[in-house]
């Protein structure tokens, strides 16, 4: 009886590894995601959009979060597009959560 439910134990596990590799799941930046904030457009920029996009010098660092609470807007396309969401597979959202993988946003 104890092997009985030791096999079914062990075979769930297994199915539940198997297909956190092949489902893909939705992945949304975390909230502390570091941001560069213009504070006189109200815009936040993604680091790898600063570059190219138009600011004063009143800027800070802040996270997505914030930046969102504050109810300021991407300054370009580039913000829109680095920090939309994407298609990953289970696993390695899992990874993520728990610092053995970096994300797309971890800059």
């Amino acid at each position: 009886m104890k092997r009985k439910w030791f096999t079914i134990i062990v075979a769930v596990l297994a199915i539940a590894c198997l297909s956190a590799v092949f489902i893909k799941v939705q992945a949304s930046p975390p909230s502390d995601t570091r941001v560069i904030v213009e504070r006189t457009h109200q815009t936040y920029i993604a680091p790898m959009c600063f570059e190219k996009a138009e600011t004063t010098n009143n800027l800070t660092e802040a996270t997505y979060a914030l930046a969102k609470e504050l109810g300021y807007k991407p300054e370009s396309s580039c913000t829109e597009n680095a920090l939309k969401p994407q298609t990953e597979r289970l696993i390695t959202v899992i990874a993520q959560k728990v610092n053995l993988a970096k994300s797309k946003w971890d800059w």
